[in-house]
């Protein structure tokens, strides 16, 4: 938020949920105290100075889910309401609320409770107003503390030569503005001489400052959001006024169709602004904006991810079950094929498993006589088969060397 300095107290576990801020107008006269940031509380504290002194400001966040314990309210057989008022009486601190629910549940058996309020202590309750705040959309509503007070600002400097000025022309309407036959006589001369001079300076620094480019303010610039979206996002704050007001289940139905008809809308709008700018992009600087943060809007889909379920009958919870899941599928899908005889498949095994079995050749193993080759035998069968044929050119086939093999020894 420009103008504004901006301390966090986020929850330790880095994720949306919990958490604590405070901010801080940049010329308001403050400093920054500590901040608490552990599983059970979130907290941010500043000091600011006022007429009425220094002020502490702090917000803080306590989880519903954890138990407040006794050191921090000195109470544990009350309810917390009860030991929220004992642990504030003996320090002369004091509750600031509306008296009213904050919190409406939208289950309706629970409850409205009040989880919004203010703590404060030394202040006078004259100058201290609380109310509601209706716009935020949340399940709660947010209270708004005033002080009535000034607070001391912290001022300008101000700046002689502005980023950007012609330090040249500077200089020159310097030199052309300054007297240098001023006649002093008294001392009120000297004084009217420092600050004709100063003047001077000041003259000439806001001619050679650069030109001024004129900012419309934040209420008159035009709108970016459609009349239509427009028109929706009033009757949204409408609704949840009348819902927290009333708590009929039929304005939040409503209240929710709007709401989601709403969010719709922001996408659509959010989408044709960033192909409206992508359009007007160019190579140089004039686009105004980055091009990697541009193309960063649009997101990938996620890959999908399927259930997959576990050979004994239950769902995958992780990558590493997905992958068991897949393998045992793949051993029962892949099986070779049981062309050759149970020994066959044994032998095969055995002469893989051996250590160095590239290295011999199948005929010298001397275990195995299916595998001692009689040449002559098989030159002889092969004799024979060749001798029933007709003259001429004949091409041996695997099938006759084969046959001639399995007589041979």
């Amino acid at each position: 938020m420009e103008g504004y300095v901006c301390y966090r107290a986020d929850h330790p576990t880095g994720r949306a949920r919990g958490g604590a801020v405070v901010l801080a107008k940049q010329d308001l006269a403050h400093y920054h105290l500590h901040t608490v940031t552990s599983s059970d509380t979130q907290l941010a504290a500043i000091m600011v100075e006022t007429p009425l002194g220094e002020i502490l400001v702090a917000a803080a966040y306590l989880p519903p889910n954890i138990p407040w314990n006794r050191a921090e309210f000195d109470s544990l057989a009350d309810s917390r309401g009860t030991a929220l008022h004992e642990a504030l009486t003996p320090c002369s601190a004091q509750v600031l609320a509306t008296g009213r629910p904050t919190h409406f549940p939208y289950n309706r058996q629970s409850t409205p409770s009040c989880i919004d309020f203010f703590i404060f202590k030394g202040i006078p309750n004259s100058v201290l107003s609380v109310r509601e705040e209706y716009d935020l959309s949340s399940d709660h509503l947010p209270l708004l503390t005033t002080i009535n007070t000034a607070a001391q600002r912290i001022p300008k400097k101000r700046r002689l030569v502005l980023p950007g000025s012609n330090i040249q022309r500077f200089k020159a309407e310097l030199n052309s503005l300054i007297n240098l036959n001023t006649q002093i006589l008294s001392v009120e001369d000297v004084d009217a001489a420092v600050q004709t001079l100063l003047d001077q300076v000041h003259a000439a620094a806001a001619n050679a400052a650069p030109a001024h480019i004129y900012s419309a303010p934040t209420s008159q610039r035009p709108r970016t959001f459609s009349p239509i979206l427009e028109g929706l996002l009033a009757l949204k704050k409408r609704l949840r006024r009348e819902y927290v007001r009333t708590q009929d289940p039929t304005i939040d139905r409503i209240y929710r169709r709007i709401a989601n008809r709403v969010r719709k809308e922001l996408i659509i709008s959010k989408r044709n602004a960033t192909d409206t700018m992508l359009e007007e992009a160019t190579a140089d600087e004039s686009s105004k904006f980055a091009l990697w943060k541009l193309s960063s809007r649009y997101k990938r889909q996620a890959a999908p991810k399927f259930p997959v379920r576990l050979p004994d009958d239950t769902w995958a919870r992780s990558p590493m079950d997905r992958a068991e899941a897949f393998a045992c599928n793949l051993e029962e899908r892949f099986k070779p094929f049981e062309t050759a005889s149970h020994a066959r498949i044994q032998r095969v095994a055995q002469i893989l498993e051996a250590p160095l079995q590239m290295a011999e050749s199948p005929h010298k193993l001397p275990n195995d006589k299916r595998w001692l080759i009689n040449w002559p035998k098989i030159l002889n069968e092969l004799r024979l088969m060749l001798g029933h044929c007709v003259g001429g050119v004949h091409l041996l086939g695997l099938r006759q060397v084969f046959s001639a093999y399995h007589k041979g020894p």
